[in-house]
């Protein structure tokens, strides 16, 4: 029954195939255990031909067949006796097809095994592929020395708005910043010697008002008293007037009758044509001081022995005059000040960009490489560090043409680091080809050597953890 059983098929192995398999993975046939085939017994070592050693798939076969003869003997009497017969016929058949059977069962085998390399030849991978990111150069804006903060080396990690560097420039052209200076004194000094002069002509000037305003108000009250008097020499004259022309009323009728000479008829006459001449010249002077009174009240002055306006009038003018040209010129003054306190600090805050700059990080970065030392001189430009853009990590590849040709941009792509399981998932951003790839990469694609043509793939799910592994490399699965 034994070696009936022992070239079962398939089918009736199925019954215990579950714990076999599970045991035949864990277990292996003793060192020194004779291997059975058919009604022959083989040393270990040796074949039933006097072969080294025998194949896996008869080393397979017996093992299958000692799994299921012990588990066959658990079975009840009924069972056993049905797989009996089963085994019979399977011997039966077996011994016919031995030859045919291993044969099939050997290239199974083969395809099982070989499936995955040949599965993995016909997935559209890359040759190289290497984990990159691109590189931040800070540029010294000024020239001078450089003062570096403690820390700073290859690998320093540094945040968003950190320092980096500082240069310091202790010998910048300071010549247009103390000129401006000189000069904007110069000017406040200017400003204040006008301010006082403007000041002292202003208490002048006031003076001078009150003084004319005095002597206004006088010469009003001078020339009211005047036209007073003349109105009293008016009314005096007036009453001569009317005496004189009563009088001669009077002598007129004795005159006709010849009771008075005619010298004395004249005189009377005379009288009243001297008396009506000294009214006419005392309402003339009335009148001439009412034009004077009415033209000193307006601020002119009407006289013989004085011009249209006194002195003091004069010399509120040219005051005034001075005053108005003092206080333009205090006014330009005051917008030079302003357009040149303006200038100064432009050319402050141009000082201090060219006497200090300081280099900070505009993004979180690792320090990729330092070109200079602290206390060495540096000009305008020079290349200082290169920092390492973790946030922007992605896989340069290497391909051969034909892969090249059935790529585009925007295609799917999976990365896998060599020595790990991980899969990230992508998508193609550049295809540089045999072209010159954008030079400001840590890693240059000119580094992959086994194919010409280079592919840029940015991760989807990249853990920001594992962003800054530049320089490791993996293989590049492409999708269709």
């Amino acid at each position: 029954m034994t070696e009936r059983v022992a070239f079962a098929p398939c089918c009736l192995l199925s019954l215990r195939l579950s714990p076999m398999s599970q045991s035949i993975r864990e277990k292996r046939p003793p060192a020194e255990t004779p291997v059975s085939i058919g009604n022959q017994t083989t040393e270990p070592g040796a074949d039933a031909r006097g072969v080294s050693s025998p194949p896996e798939s008869v080393v397979l076969l017996q093992r299958l067949r000692s799994e299921f003869e012990s588990n066959a003997a658990k079975l009840p009497r009924r069972a056993n006796l049905h797989l009996d017969a089963i085994a019979s016929r399977a011997s039966h058949f077996w011994s016919k097809h031995s030859r045919a059977s291993k044969a099939a069962i050997g290239l199974l085998i083969l395809a099982v095994v070989g499936w995955v390399p040949v599965r993995s030849l016909l997935q559209t991978t890359s040759t190289e592929a290497v984990v990159n990111a691109r590189l931040v150069t800070l540029r010294a804006p000024i020239e001078g020395d450089i003062e570096a903060p403690a820390g700073i080396s290859v690998g320093a990690q540094f945040a968003a708005g950190d320092t980096v560097l500082r240069v310091v420039n202790r010998r910048a052209e300071r010549g247009r910043l103390d000129d401006l200076s000189r000069l904007i004194d110069q000017l406040e000094s200017e400003r204040e010697t006008v301010a006082s002069r403007i000041t002292d002509l202003t208490v002048m000037h006031t003076d001078l008002a009150n003084q004319l305003r005095s002597f206004q108000e006088g010469r009003q009250q001078q020339l009211t008293a005047r036209g007073a008097e003349i109105a009293s020499e008016l009314a005096a004259a007036r009453a001569n007037r009317d005496a004189a022309e009563k009088a001669l009323a009077r002598v007129a009728p004795m005159a006709d009758s010849g009771s008075i000479s005619t010298a004395t008829l004249e005189r009377y006459r005379r009288d009243v044509s001297v008396t009506a001449q000294a009214y006419a010249a005392i309402e003339h002077r009335l009148a001439a001081l009412q034009v004077e009174l009415k033209a000193a009240q307006s601020g002119t002055f009407i006289g013989d022995t004085y011009n249209d306006q006194p002195r003091s009038a004069q010399r509120i003018d040219e005051i005034g005059q001075k005053l108005n040209e003092l206080t333009a010129d205090l006014r330009d003054r005051d917008t030079r000040i302003f357009t040149l306190r303006k200038e100064l600090a432009q050319e402050t805050k141009r000082l201090a960009d060219r006497s200090e700059a300081t280099l900070t990080t505009p993004i979180a970065t690792t320090v990729w490489e330092v070109l200079t030392a602290p206390g060495e001189s540096v000009v305008r430009g020079q290349d200082l560090v290169r920092l390492l853009d973790c946030s922007g990590a992605v896989v340069t590849a290497a391909v051969s043409e034909s892969v090249y040709n059935r790529l585009h941009i925007g295609q799917s792509a999976s990365f896998v680091l060599r020595g790990e399981q991980a899969v990230r998932t992508g998508h193609i951003v550049n295809l540089t080809g045999v072209a010159s790839a954008p030079a400001n990469l840590a890693i240059q694609p000119s580094a992959l050597s086994k194919e010409p043509y280079r592919v840029t793939v940015r991760l989807a799910d990249a853990d920001p953890a594992q962003q800054c592994k530049v320089g490791r490399t993996g293989r590049v699965t492409f999708g269709q």
